[in-house]
């Protein structure tokens, strides 16, 4: 059958007629699209819609590739876009899911770029990538597109947990569920001795699972260590909160950790301490971090060619307009917030690309072998440690700096804290 008949076709060319100058070109074009469309047999309008597919697979292709492209030469950051998801959503008004699976398959064909064909071919979708990209090697790639091809979501799953059995499934938290009117439709549907109803799809992850306007489900898998010490919690705060709602300890728990993180990443205090000279030129004090991220809103200050300042107020960071190493002060009028991916682009200007990406491994390497030797090797942030704590006990900063170096040449094994304080103080009291 046709999608319409002769008589619809009638009155949608009337309505072209009569409303051409009430409609938008838009609308125009929707309608006399229709009336093609009424004019293909069954099996005409099919293939077109086979070709169609191919097409869009094809378009898939080349967005992906050209997603390559954009983040390789980091066009979405000077677009002051602090992601290629940013960029995807904002720029290219893509929504949330679609940016994410698109974005994942532009970074797995740059690893493999086998995948293109596999791509327009249609033996693999970006959906069917999101599950298969933790498991994707040079070696398993046209053997697990293979076993998936077709599959649906459920089956997919299934295949991945034979190959690779998981633990309990991490910690996270669902979408608002269906709306009431929606359950309820569901439900009348078997009522009505209707053809079974189709599944309704399982919702995104999201951070938070909205129940009404101001209240939020959480759901979360917990240790058997995180149980206990909500437990020990909700109990020493049943002077306070009687019922033990659990919401009311985390609120309290999250209370204080804010408290601390603003304290070690905004620099914030309860009260106002001397301001104490440092030895590191470019140093920046607690006072200048405090009001650089005050003074930029806690928020990253990259602003593009168009005027258009990056939102990005997750992983920031305090930058130099002028770099440290090029005698730049920790003065606040020097310093400025930028989230880690401008930080990274300002870098790659300044200094050069590939000497910031060598700069890079070496911090990683030079963290790996602490790691792998932490009995050994005392980490930054313990001379660090014992640094300030000497400051704290009244010496100045250069001689407690001094007696954490000196300490270390008299003893090299020391690498605790206390270690390390004891050997100091025998420097500072000689």
């Amino acid at each position: 059958m046709r999608f319409a008949g002769n008589a619809v076709a009638r009155a949608i060319g009337a309505a072209v007629a009569t409303q051409r100058g009430a409609r938008s070109d838009g609308d125009l074009r929707a309608i006399e699209a229709r009336m093609t469309l009424n004019a293909l047999s069954d099996d005409d309008l099919v293939a077109r819609l086979h070709a169609l597919c191919l097409e869009a697979r094809r378009v898939d292709v080349q967005l992906v590739v050209h997603l390559v492209e954009v983040e390789e030469r980091r066009l979405h950051l000077r677009s002051a876009c602090s992601s290629l998801f940013d960029f995807c959503r904002r720029r290219l008004g893509m929504s949330e899911g679609a940016a994410f699976r698109r974005i994942n398959a532009a970074r797995l064909v740059r690893r493999f770029p086998g995948l293109l064909a596999h791509l327009e071919a249609g033996r693999v979708h970006l959906s069917t990538l999101v599950l298969l990209r933790d498991h994707l090697s040079e070696e398993s790639l046209d053997a697990l597109v293979a076993e998936t091809a077709g599959r649906s979501r459920l089956a997919v799953l299934e295949i991945l947990a034979r190959r690779a059995p998981r633990p309990d499934v991490p910690s996270r938290i669902r979408k608002l569920p269906a709306s009431s009117a929606d359950a309820a439709s569901a439900a009348e549907q078997p009522a009505l001795g209707a053809s079974p109803s189709v599944p309704a799809r399982s919702p995104a992850p999201a951070l938070l699972e909205p129940l009404s306007p101001a209240r939020y489900k959480l759901q979360l898998t917990a240790s058997a260590a995180l149980r206990a010490k909500l437990e020990r919690a909700r109990d020493l705060m049943r002077h306070r909160h009687p019922s033990g709602d659990l919401a009311a300890v985390v609120e309290c728990a999250l209370d204080a950790l804010l408290e601390k993180l603003e304290k070690e990443r905004l620099g914030k205090t309860s009260r106002m301490r001397r301001t104490r000279g440092s030895a590191k030129p470019g140093h920046v004090s607690r006072a200048a971090r405090r009001e650089v991220f005050a003074r930029d809103g806690e928020q990253c200050t990259f602003v593009d060619e168009h005027d258009r300042r990056c939102p990005a107020r997750a992983f920031l960071e305090v930058d130099h307009v002028t770099s440290r190493a090029q005698g730049g002060s920790g003065e606040a009028s020097n310093l400025r917030v930028l989230c880690r991916a401008h930080n990274r682009l300002h870098a790659e200007e300044v200094f050069g690309r590939e000497h910031v990406a060598e700069r890079i491994h070496f911090r990683q390497r030079k963290s790996e072998t602490t790691a792998a030797t932490p009995d050994i090797t005392p980490s930054d942030a313990s001379l660090d440690v014992a640094r300030r704590g000497l400051v704290k006990m009244g010496f100045r900063d250069t001689e407690a700096r001094r007696a954490v170096q000196a300490a270390q040449i008299r003893n090299p094994g020391a690498a605790a804290i206390p270690e390390i304080l004891r050997e100091a103080l025998a420097v500072l009291t000689a």
